[in-house]
């Protein structure tokens, strides 16, 4: 073959071959705009059941711990005395935690399948030379955040933060302190480690002193840890008063605080005091953790009917606080409305000639209609329900064991103090919310009834 023929060879193939591609992408271009049939398959799905299997850790804080018990190490949180832990239900295994101080009274932790209903709270007598009081607290699951409000670092106050972790992996715990101008500068601390098995103990004066407010964000990660403040106060070199706070999970735009009181016993009021003021207020603090200001309306539930007792103006990041004259005498609790969410606590106290005390009361959370709950009330406290709702509530509250049950019928924006065993389910028509408070001379002391974590429990997986 010729180089000529070979060239015009070659000429006729690239010139059909453009003529193919052009073509071709002809096609592409015309089929671009028509449809065309599609084949739509949907993956396979599987419904797991994740609460299958699974369980349920409910963590006490245990003995109390107050700072300077020991002369020679003052920077040290000494646990004193044991609490005396209230179990409703059933736990299938029980185990503690470790301290580095050891002492009596460790940290217990509770299980049990989850589903089981299962709930315990703690009470403890503190006299010790620097510390009196009573304390009381829930024992709670633990979660990866939760807050914490109440207390202050001021001179001859202590504010100490327990952190329990019962997991098998080691939890590094990150804090985010705020106080009355807003989140405190440094507070962010380095990470606290705790390692499995084990409580920690640290004092919050080290990390923001002379605060007169103080709240604290708890973020872990590794394993889910649990909270709780303990408050200490003298005055000048005797003690005054001490109590533990019971974390909250999240801000919400509603709390409900049940169990709040103020009792002054003490025959010092003079006869210029005036009738309508108390010598120790009723304190409402609120934090709104976010960016944004607002407002929150503040309220008292009695046994049947609603008292206003004033507006917080909110500025986010800073813990607002709202001090009433004169509480109600017949309200059991408080009930907190912000137009952005918001964490809080209620101190109440308990005036006598020869002592005194207080309570930081926790906000509760909503326990759901018609789902049994388990409701622990240490010896020597009162069930508090309280229903901000718009109907009224039947709440059955059922002995776990010997006993006949009782219905309580709870009015619409009321609360009412009931007597309860040592271990129940609380069952009710309507939404409510529960605390037990124990009120007994010269001590005070309250704590939420948590109910059980809300949990999906229905997981599904998507096969290829």
């Amino acid at each position: 073959m010729s180089g000529t023929s070979r060239i015009l060879r070659g000429t006729g193939r690239a010139a059909i071959g453009v003529v193919v591609v052009a073509v071709a992408a002809t096609a592409v271009v015309v089929l671009g705009g028509v449809p065309l049939p599609a084949v739509e398959r949907t993956p396979p799905s599987v419904e797991v059941d994740t609460m299958q299997d699974s369980t349920q850790r409910l963590v006490c804080a245990g003995a109390f711990s107050v700072l300077g018990a020991d002369p020679a190490r003052p920077e040290a949180a000494i646990p004193v005395g044991a609490p005396v832990v209230s179990v409703a239900g059933e736990a299938s295994e029980t185990a503690s935690l470790a301290r580095p101080e050891g002492g009596d009274g460790p940290p217990e932790v509770l299980a049990a399948p989850s589903g089981t209903p299962l709930a315990a709270a703690q009470v403890q007598s503190v006299d010790a030379d620097t510390a009196r009081g009573v304390a009381a607290s829930s024992c709670a699951t633990p979660l990866n955040e939760q807050w914490l409000l109440g207390g202050d670092t001021m001179t001859g106050v202590t504010t100490t933060l327990s952190l329990g972790n019962p997991g098998a992996v080691p939890a590094t715990v990150q804090l985010s302190l705020y106080d009355e101008n807003g989140p405190v500068v440094g507070g962010q601390t380095a990470a606290v480690l705790v390692p499995p098995g084990s409580e920690q103990t640290v004092a919050l004066n080290g990390y923001a002193p002379e605060r007169g407010r103080i709240a604290v964000r708890v973020v872990s990660t590794g394993a889910p840890v649990t909270a709780s403040l303990g408050i200490v106060q003298s005055l000048a070199i005797e003690p005054f008063a001490l109590d533990t706070v019971t974390r909250q999970s999240a801000p919400a735009e509603r709390l409900v605080v049940p169990g709040v009181t103020n009792i002054h016993r003490a025959s010092d009021r003079g006869p210029n005091d005036l009738e309508d003021t108390e010598p120790f207020k009723v304190t409402v603090r609120v934090l709104a953790p976010g960016d944004g200001d607002g407002k929150a309306r503040v309220t008292a539930l009695d046994d049947g009917k609603t008292i206003d007792l004033g507006e917080i103006g909110l500025v986010g990041g800073q813990i607002s606080e709202l001090q009433v004259p004169s509480w109600p005498k017949q309200a059991n609790a408080v009930v907190i409305e912000a137009d952005v969410p918001v964490v809080g606590g209620v101190m109440g106290s308990v005036d006598t000639d020869k002592a005194h005390d207080f309570a930081w009361f926790a906000p509760a959370p909503e326990l759901a209609a018609e789902t049994p709950v388990a409701v622990p009330v240490v010896s020597g406290g009162k069930l508090v329900l309280a229903n901000p709702g718009e109907g009224e509530a039947e709440v059955e509250i059922d002995p776990m064991g010997e006993g006949k049950s009782r219905k309580v019928e709870v009015p619409s924006g009321a609360a009412v103090v009931v007597d309860a065993p040592a271990s129940a389910t609380l069952t009710s028509s309507a939404p409510v919310h529960a605390g037990v408070r124990y009120a007994e001379g010269a001590d005070l002391a309250g704590y939420p009834v948590l109910g059980a974590l809300e949990r999906d429990g229905v997981l599904t997986v998507y096969t290829r």
